[in-house]
């Protein structure tokens, strides 16, 4: 699962989820000729369908949530205590 954040001028950012095998490499080929374009274009996603105008287009980040995510768990996993028990007779 892929998260593509849409950075615009003036407007906020656009997230959408994209559930597609594809990795990466592969959907930042096809964003970056949907950029190459000089008329409104269309990014379609297992999540929705986002109509935009390359030309106002600042960024488009791509995240793969599941490494994300599963990173974030090892992150918060805590850590064991031990106790010592030593003999002070």
């Amino acid at each position: 699962m892929k998260k593509i954040i849409v950075y615009q001028e003036g407007v906020e950012k656009i997230e959408l989820i994209d559930d597609e095998d594809g990795d990466i490499e592969g959907s930042s080929r096809a964003l970056s000729n949907v950029l190459k374009g000089n008329t409104v274009s269309i990014i379609n996603t297992s999540d929705a369908a986002l109509i935009i105008r390359p030309s106002k287009v600042i960024s488009i980040l791509i995240k793969d949530e599941i490494k994300t995510s599963k990173e974030k768990k090892k992150a918060q996993k805590p850590k064991q205590k031990v106790d010592i028990i030593t003999d002070v007779s």
